[in-house]
């Protein structure tokens, strides 16, 4: 009679056992490798989950800011290659904000945020003059650099981040809502005296009047023309410049001199008379913090006291370091006095 495997087996127990164990490896074989395939399967699903999960979570965040992330911009020309393709107006009136950063340094920001810096101050490397300044000029980001002349407390056009330098320029140029006139003239200077050989003209072994002087008592009036305004900045140009320059000089609304340091009360009266600006801002003065005792500055102070009290000036005490000016609000304007006193940006 014949039996089946099962029933046959079951006659040897050593046999079924050893059956069994089979069964439960092959059993085991099957599980692990289904385990395999899913673990696998999860792998390969993981990375596409967290992408789906992060590009939810991106989506949201911008729904609930109104706008995408995006990381800084660079400081490079990118904005300069934009301001070429869009142009810009510099006689349509707007805001126009003024920063001091101290001594004759002024930043110029136009109706459209365009930037142009003047005259970044630095202390004398060659040992001839002593420190002026009791910090360095800050490292800040501007369109323009613009320098009137080539001495060390005007010409430090390496400190701040400016994405071009006009040193000392002369002719025009224009980007945007900005045009910079350059005109060409000369330092203030003052001949040796026969008598005193030892004077520091004399110190300096170098022709500092024209029509021979070196190179650094060259000196161009910059004027700025944006938001509908034209701005004057004087660098440390004589009191009576060529007659040449009237046509310019007298359109301006806004004329920055320097006081009481540069040129005296008599010369900036003549100067202020002649060209009749809307405004004055006094700038080259001995500011508490900035400059040391040795630089020989002295304070606006009484220049500021003397166009209230003499010349009845309408005079603008500031309490900060910036000042907002709209052609429409100065228009009317005789003379008016903005002084910023011992206000300067730091950084």
């Amino acid at each position: 009679m014949f039996l089946s495997a099962r029933f046959r087996v079951a006659d040897n127990p050593q046999q079924e056992r050893h059956v069994l164990t089979r069964r439960r490896i092959e059993a085991a074989g099957r599980v692990i490798h289904a385990t395999r395939e899913d673990d696998m399967r999860l792998k390969t699903l993981a990375p596409i989950v967290l992408f789906v999960l992060f590009t939810l979570t991106c989506n949201a965040r911008a729904q609930q800011s109104g706008k995408s992330v995006a990381p800084s911009p660079a400081w490079n020309d990118n904005s300069l290659i934009t301001v070429q393709k869009t142009g810009g107006d510099p006689t349509r009136q707007g805001d126009v904000k003024i920063e001091f950063y101290g001594h004759d340094a002024f930043k110029v920001i136009s109706p459209d945020g365009m930037t142009v810096l003047t005259d970044p101050w630095r202390n004398d490397s060659t040992g001839l003059y002593p420190k002026w300044f009791l910090r360095e000029f800050p490292t800040i980001r501007v369109d323009i650099v613009l320098s009137t002349h080539a001495h060390f407390d005007h010409d430090a056009v390496e400190r701040p981040k400016g994405l071009m330098v006009l040193e000392r320029l002369v002719g025009q140029f224009k980007l945007g809502d900005i045009e910079i006139t350059g005109l060409a003239d000369k330092h203030k200077c003052e001949p040796t005296p026969a008598d005193k050989p030892d004077s520091a003209s004399a110190d300096l072994q170098e022709e500092t009047c024209p029509p021979n002087n070196v190179i650094a008592f060259d000196n161009a009036i910059e004027l700025i023309e944006t938001g509908g305004l034209r701005i004057a900045f004087w660098g440390d140009n004589r009191a009576a410049p060529d007659h040449l320059l009237d046509h310019y000089l007298k359109t301006v609304d806004v004329l920055i001199l320097p006081v009481e340091s540069v040129l005296t009360r008599a010369e900036v009266d003549a100067i202020v008379g002649k060209y009749n600006p809307k405004t004055v801002i006094p700038a080259h003065y001995y500011m508490t913090g900035l400059t040391t005792d040795v630089s020989g500055l002295e304070p606006a102070d009484g220049w500021v006291n003397y166009e209230e009290r003499v010349q009845h000036a309408d005079v603008r005490r500031l309490d900060r370091a910036d000042l907002t000016l709209n052609a429409a609000e100065l228009k009317g304007s005789h003379h008016r006095v903005y002084y910023f006193g011992n206000h300067f940006e730091e950084k």
